[in-house]
C-alpha cells in the first residue's frame, strides 16, 4: 500500500527522490521555496559522471595545502574568518585525507554513480528529452606535463575502480576539440561519462514526469517538522501538511532543517559561480572541459558557453564575490574563443559537503519515518537517481541497487 511522503528540497536530488518514490506507488509532495532545480542544481557543468571517484579530501590535498592556503590557486578562494570560525570542521575534513579513505570512498561513489547514470538514461528516454543528452561529456585538461604528473594518484584510483578513460596528447586534443586553443599539454577523456546541455531543462523534464503522473509540487518556505502518533507534519508558509514519511533533501540547507529536531550534521558548503558567454565564431566545443590547473570548467550549453568557477569557502549566505569567476573567465578565454558575457551578474550556488565528502543517504537515527538524502557536494546531478532509488528501496523494505552502507547517517554521532 502506498504511503504519503513529503520531500523537502526541490533540487535534482529531491526531484529524483520524488519521482522514484512516485514510481514505487507512493503519494508524493515535493516542496521548495523556489521552482524545482533553480538553486544549486541549476549551475553545474551538466556532467552525468560515473568516473568522479576521487574525493576532495585525499592525500594529495595535504601536499597542496600550503599553496591553497596562500591563495595562489584560482580553483580555491576562502574567507579566513569563516575557516577560523569552523576550524574544527576543517581539521576533521583534513583527517580523512588518507589512502584508505580515498579507496573506500572511491568504491562507494563508483557504485552510486553507475546506478545513477543507468537511471538517468532510462528517465531521459521516458521524458523524451534525448536531445539534451551528450555522450561525449567530460575532459580533464592539463596545461603542462608537470600538472598532469600530479594526477597520477587519481589515474591509479580510476584503474582500481574500473573507470574507462583515454589519455590524449597536445595534437590529439587539437583533433578532438578544434575549438580549443593549443594551451593544453595533456587531457584525460572519461570514455563512459555522459552529460546534458541544460541541467535545468533536465530537471524540468523530470518534474514534468512527476506531475503528469499525479505528483504535487508546492512552492513555499518550510519552517517546522513535527512528529506525532499519526506520522509527520510539515509546516509550509504557516500551514501544516501531514505525511507518513519525510525526506530531507534540501542541499546546503539540510543541516539547518535537521537541526530543528536536534541533529548536529557535520555539513558545510562550497560556494561556486558561473557566467554564460556568447559563443565565438570559431569551432564550438563538443563536451565539457575541466581546466585542472585553473579549477574551472568550460561547458557548451543551450544557454551559452558556461564557465563554472572553482570553490569559494565562505559563509553560506555571504554577499557574492565575483573576483574568482571573473578570473576564471579570463583564463578560459586563453583556451577557447568566446564573445561577450551574457548575464549582468554571476550566478552563485552552494554545494553541500559533509566532512568525509560522501553524501548522507538513509534513515534518521532517532525519528522513524524521517530520511536524509543530502551532502552530494559537486556531484548531485551525477548521484541523484541512485540516491533516490536507495531511499525508495529502504522505505519499501527492499534491497538497494548498490551497497548504501558507506552513506548511512549513523557513520557520524549526530
Amino acid at each position: 500500500m502506498g504511503k504519503s511522503i513529503i520531500v523537502v528540497g526541490g533540487g535534482i536530488v529531491g526531484v529524483c527522490n520524488a519521482l522514484s518514490l512516485q514510481k514505487a506507488g507512493h503519494s508524493v509532495t515535493l516542496i521548495d521555496r523556489k521552482a524545482p532545480g533553480r538553486e544549486t542544481s541549476y549551475g553545474n557543468a551538466g556532467v552525468l559522471s560515473e568516473s568522479s571517484v576521487m574525493v576532495l579530501n585525499n592525500p594529495s590535498m595535504l601536499r597542496a595545502l600550503p599553496r591553497l592556503l596562500a591563495g595562489r590557486s584560482l580553483g580555491l578562494r576562502y574567507s579566513l574568518s569563516f575557516v577560523l570560525k569552523n576550524l574544527g570542521w576543517f581539521i576533521k575534513f583534513l583527517s580523512y585525507c588518507t589512502p584508505r579513505h580515498a579507496r573506500a570512498a572511491g568504491r562507494a561513489l563508483r557504485d552510486l554513480q553507475l546506478s545513477s547514470l543507468a537511471q538517468h538514461k532510462a528517465w531521459i528516454a521516458e521524458a523524451g528529452v534525448g536531445h539534451l543528452m551528450r555522450h561525449a561529456a567530460w575532459v580533464k585538461a592539463f596545461r603542462s606535463e608537470a600538472s598532469f604528473a600530479k594526477y597520477s594518484a587519481e589515474l591509479a584510483l580510476l584503474d582500481e575502480m574500473g573507470v574507462n578513460y583515454t589519455i590524449y596528447d597536445r595534437e590529439q586534443i587539437r583533433q578532438m576539440e578544434p575549438g580549443l586553443k593549443p594551451v593544453y599539454a595533456k587531457a584525460v577523456v572519461m570514455d563512459d561519462t555522459c552529460g546534458v546541455s541544460s541541467p535545468s531543462n533536465l530537471t524540468d523534464a523530470y518534474v514534468g514526469l512527476f506531475e503528469a503522473a499525479g505528483g504535487t509540487v508546492m512552492m513555499g518556505d518550510v519552517s517546522a517538522l513535527e512528529q506525532d502518533t499519526a506520522g509527520w507534519k510539515v509546516t509550509v508558509d504557516g500551514s501544516a501538511k501531514a505525511a507518513d514519511h519525510v525526506i530531507i533533501a534540501a542541499g546546503p540547507w539540510s543541516s539547518e532543517v535537521a537541526g530543528w529536531l536536534g541533529y548536529r550534521i557535520p555539513l558545510a558548503w562550497e560556494r561556486g559561480y558561473h557566467l554564460h558567454l556568447e559563443p565565438g565564431d570559431g569551432p564550438q566545443l563538443g563536451r565539457a572541459i575541466c581546466d585542472m590547473d585553473g579549477g574551472f570548467a568550460i561547458v557548451p550549453t543551450l544557454h551559452g558557453v558556461r564557465i563554472t568557477s572553482g570553490v569559494e569557502i565562505a559563509e553560506r549566505d555571504a554577499p557574492k564575490n565575483p573576483a574568482q569567476i571573473i578570473g576564471s573567465v579570463a583564463s578560459a578565454r586563453e583556451a577557447h574563443e568566446m564573445k561577450d558575457v551574457i548575464e549582468d551578474e554571476p550566478w552563485m550556488g552552494r554545494r553541500p559537503t559533509l566532512v568525509d565528502s560522501l553524501p548522507m543517504i538513509g534513515p534518521a537515527p532517532r525519528h522513524p519515518g524521517l530520511w536524509f538524502n543530502f551532502g552530494h557536494q559537486h556531484l548531485g546531478l551525477s548521484m541523484a537517481p541512485g540516491s533516490a532509488l536507495s531511499i525508495t528501496a529502504m522505505i519499501d523494505n527492499q534491497p538497494a541497487p548498490f551497497d548504501a552502507t558507506p552513506f548511512r547517517p549513523t557513520r557520524f554521532a549526530i
